[in-house]
C-alpha cells in the first residue's frame, strides 16, 4: 500500500480538538491561548477540500462542540470562564453557513434520530426534553420513570469508534515488525515508549529519543513491511519535557498524524 498526501493544514494555533463526521469531513478545532479565540476549520479527508476555514461564533473563546450531526454542528457555551460545565444549544448548518436555531435554556444531553435531548437544571436534578433537530421546537418532556430516558442515558458517550485505529504499546513478539523497529531504532541512544500501528502491509510507529538536556524528540515512522522500506520520517514534537499521546491514528483509510500540537497532516492510504 502506499500513502497520498491529502491534508497539510496549520493556522499556526494550537490544534486542541478533531471531530470527523459520518461524511468523513475532519472539524479542526484551534485556539489561540494569548488572544482567547478559537477558530474551526472543516476539511474533506478523502480530497482535502477545505469547505471552511477561521470560522468563528459570536462567542469568541468560551464555546466548544457537542457533535457533528447531518452536517450541522452543535455547539455550547461555558457557564463561566474556566469552567466546564456547558449551557445552551446552537445548531449551525454547514451547508447553508447560518444558525438554524439557539436555546440559551436547555444543555445538550445527547442525539437519536434526529431528535435532541436536553435537559434543564432543577434545584433538585433535571428536567429531561426532547428537541427536534432541524427547529429545535420541544417534542416531549421525558419523566423519571420513563423507558425512554434509560435509551437517551445509554447512548450518551457511546460512540462508535469501530472506524478509528489507536496506537499500542510495542511489545517484541512478531519478527518482521522486530526488525524494522530495530532498524529504525539501532543507531539511535535513549530511545522509549514506542507505540505502532500495523495496517496491512504497512507499519506506523512513534518512538522517543532522551537528549543530553533531559528532553525529548517525538520520532515518527511508516514502513512498508514487506518491502521493509521506509515511506516517512517525521520530527513530530522536538524538545519536548514530557511524553506527548496521541500523535497518530488511522480513521477507516486515513493516517492523521499531529505534529508540534499545531499542525494536521492526513495521508490516504491507497
Amino acid at each position: 500500500m502506499k500513502l497520498k498526501k491529502t491534508i497539510s493544514f496549520t493556522d499556526k494555533n494550537q490544534i486542541w480538538r478533531l471531530l470527523i463526521s459520518e461524511s468523513d469531513k475532519i472539524l479542526i478545532e484551534t485556539r489561540d491561548l494569548e488572544s482567547k479565540e478559537v477558530f474551526y476549520h472543516y476539511l474533506d479527508l478523502n480530497n482535502g477540500k477545505i469547505i471552511f476555514k477561521n470560522f468563528q461564533m459570536e462567542e469568541k473563546f468560551w464555546i466548544g462542540v457537542e457533535k457533528i450531526y447531518d452536517e450541522k454542528i452543535i455547539f455550547h457555551q461555558y457557564t463561566k470562564p474556566n469552567m466546564p460545565e456547558h449551557k445552551k444549544i446552537i445548531v449551525y448548518d454547514i451547508q447553508q453557513k447560518e444558525v438554524l436555531w439557539q436555546n440559551d435554556d436547555f444543555i445538550f444531553l445527547t442525539i437519536l434520530d434526529n431528535k435532541i435531548y436536553a435537559f434543564k437544571k432543577k434545584f433538585e436534578g433535571k428536567e429531561i426534553f426532547v428537541l427536534d433537530f432541524n427547529s429545535g421546537e420541544i417534542i416531549e418532556k421525558i419523566e423519571n420513570e420513563d423507558e425512554k430516558l434509560k435509551l437517551v442515558l445509554g447512548n450518551i458517550n457511546s460512540e462508535d469508534f469501530a472506524n478509528y485505529i489507536y496506537p499500542e504499546t510495542f511489545y517484541n513478539n512478531d519478527k518482521h515488525i522486530s526488525e524494522i523497529v530495530e532498524n529504525e531504532i539501532h543507531d539511535k541512544s535513549g530511545v522509549s515508549n514506542i507505540d505502532l500501528i500495523k495496517f496491512n502491509d504497512l507499519l506506523m510507529f512513534n518512538y522517543y529519543i532522551k537528549k543530553e538536556n533531559n528532553f525529548l524528540d517525538n520520532m515518527f515512522a511508516v514502513y512498508n513491511i514487506d518491502k521493509k522500506k521506509k515511506l516517512i520520517t517525521e520530527v513530530l514534537n522536538k524538545n519536548i519535557n514530557s511524553y506527548s499521546p496521541d500523535s497518530f491514528f488511522i480513521y477507516k483509510n486515513n493516517l492523521i498524524v499531529l505534529k508540534n500540537k499545531v499542525e494536521l497532516i492526513s495521508y490516504k492510504i491507497v
